[in-house]
């Protein structure tokens, strides 16, 4: 696939600073359409929870609401692993760039011609590595998180502990709401079997 997936490139020299520049600019895209996804679930999250927490939402309500919330978090936390991925590629890139820049003082010392007969995977690893370093990637994440306030989730492995805990989540914000601590539910007639079994695990 070539060096980074970049057609038939195998080496550092073969890579063009247009397409890697091109490139860039794709992820930038990338980025901001990943953010704008982990603001709207975050939103989405906040106004089921807000909504569900409500005085007199039947407990059938309550769970419907709490398996939105955790399929909110599942597509959350898919948009925030892709933002880091597209964060490592444009540092990448960055770093790449910079070596490019260089390549006359490298010359100069005869580091191109090493760095130009690394094999490909092994020069990728070593611009991964280059790119860790960068100063540039953590100010890039940090400042992403701060601004938007992107909070970091672990990922559920199993969506019944999801559900509960947005169920847990609602029932507090009830109990803020009304002041008597966490009120259970308004029974709804129906009650749900499945969720009363995993409540009892």
């Amino acid at each position: 696939m070539g060096l980074f997936g970049f057609g038939r490139a195998r080496k550092l020299q073969d890579l063009k600073v247009g397409d890697l520049k091109k490139e860039r600019l794709t992820q930038e895209v990338k980025q901001d359409q990943l953010i704008v996804r982990i603001r709207h679930a975050q939103e989405q999250h906040d106004g089921l929870l807000e909504s569900a927490s409500e005085p007199g939402v039947t407990d059938g309500e309550v769970d419907a609401a709490a398996y939105k919330m955790g399929q909110v978090n599942k597509t959350k936390d898919r948009a925030e692993k892709d933002l880091q991925e597209v964060i490592t590629r444009m540092t990448v890139i960055d770093s790449t760039l910079d070596i490019i820049d260089k390549k006359q003082e490298l010359e100069k010392r005869g580091i191109w011609k090493k760095i130009n007969e690394i094999p490909e995977e092994e020069l990728e690893a070593q611009l991964q590595d280059l790119a860790v370093d960068r100063k540039e990637s953590e100010i890039n994440l940090d400042r992403i998180v701060e601004v938007f306030d992107v909070d970091r989730q672990a990922v559920q492995s199993k969506r019944s502990a999801d559900v509960r805990r947005s169920r847990d989540a609602i029932l507090k914000m009830r109990g803020r709401k009304s002041g008597d601590g966490d009120p259970a539910p308004v029974s709804s007639g129906g009650e749900d079997k499945t969720l009363l079994l995993n409540d009892k695990e």
